[in-house]
């Protein structure tokens, strides 16, 4: 079944020596069948110019599959665009493609020079001279182009690491300060173990639920390590990190914890609501107070008089998650699945506890 990731289907990629060496062992297994009666030397010009264009095969190949297998750059949906340039450049990594594919026109010339020396020659030794010279000529393109292969390499290997999100999939992105209870959320509205991976510019997991209504997919994203502390603490990859996100969501639950076992002060949790609210000014937002079961009534009447309307929630007990979820599938505009998702809801637990956030 393909990935979500674009990038995480794409067969391994060779360096530069491990295509050389693929190439000759490849080449050296190639068999000619010729009759006796031929003379040495015809029957030496059969076998090097097969065992040549062998390498050259082998070796145009796994150029071609290293671009080819690359998803194309043009077509790719701006969140992983983004997340590329980020993680590679993509001015690099276009200049990258481009002259590993380059290469392959090069090798042709190189090969067919060569061939036609192979066939003009009067000496056995000659012949092979010539295709010990063509296969050195294109083990040194392959060496000066290893740059290439290695951005390419590298890429592929970071993108591949990003957690699977389908773009075009209405999604729900959840924001918050840690241990409020994102993952906990995310994980109560799943229908299966949810997705944990990391993005390479942050030591925390990212967490992707999906929820299955009728064969359609709604995403649930979990994001620590990006959306859970001030902008002004956040780096340059981080901000880009922000921006692509942006692309991602159809609506955002910022989730608080008005009893601060967070760590938290609730302060600072206002705070940091305000600047997502900023930066995703054209998704709708819901604001959850979670763990309003163990929230002082003192804290809890101050943090309603503070953020008007906003949900209340115990994601560890599945308590008002139902509605909470009603409210933001409607905020994707999913009304032709309303009733499909109010079954679907209903079927959530309610009472079974759940671990807090870590």
């Amino acid at each position: 079944m393909p990935s979500l990731n674009p990038f995480a289907d794409i067969p391994r990629i060779m360096t530069s020596e491990e295509i050389i060496e693929f190439a000759h062992n490849r080449s050296l297994r190639k068999n000619v069948k010729s009759s006796l009666r031929i003379a040495r030397l015809e029957r030496t010009r059969i076998r090097e110019i097969s065992r040549t264009q062998e390498f050259s095969a082998q070796v145009k190949a796994k150029l071609r599959e290293a671009v080819e297998s690359f998803p194309s750059l043009e077509r790719l949906h701006p969140f992983y665009l983004e997340l590329a340039e980020i993680l590679v450049g993509i001015d690099r990594l276009k200049q990258a493609l481009g002259a590993i594919f380059n290469c392959i026109a090069l090798i042709d010339r190189i090969v067919g020079s060569e061939i036609v020396a192979m066939k003009r020659a009067t000496e056995p030794e000659q012949i092979k001279r010539l295709r010990s010279a063509a296969k050195g000529r294109v083990s040194s393109l392959l060496r000066e182009t290893s740059g290439n292969l290695d951005t390419v390499i590298k890429a592929k290997t970071m993108m591949a690491s990003l957690p699977g999100v389908d773009p075009n999939s209405p999604t729900i992105v959840c924001a918050g300060f840690p241990n409020v209870g994102k993952s906990t959320l995310v994980k109560a509205v799943s229908t299966a173990e949810p997705e944990i991976a990391y993005y390479p510019f942050t030591t925390r997991e990212v967490i992707v639920g999906h929820m299955t209504v009728d064969n359609n997919v709604i995403q649930v994203v979990d994001t620590p390590g990006i959306l859970d502390r001030s902008m002004s603490k956040r780096n340059q990859i981080e901000r880009q990190a922000i921006a692509a996100l942006k692309y991602l969501a159809n609506v955002v639950i910022f989730m608080m914890d008005p009893s601060e076992t967070c760590g938290w002060p609730f302060d600072e949790q206002l705070n940091l609501y305000n600047e997502v609210r900023r930066m995703f000014a054209v998704s709708p937002m819901i604001v959850v107070f979670n763990k309003v079961d163990i929230t002082p009534p003192e804290q809890l009447a101050a943090a309603r008089s503070r953020v008007p309307g906003a949900r209340e929630i115990v994601a560890s007990e599945g308590l008002g998650v139902q509605d909470l979820m009603i409210e933001a599938l409607d905020s994707v505009d999913l009304s032709s699945m309303k009733e499909s998702v109010r079954k679907y809801l209903s079927a959530l637990p309610r009472g079974e506890s759940r671990p807090s956030d870590t």
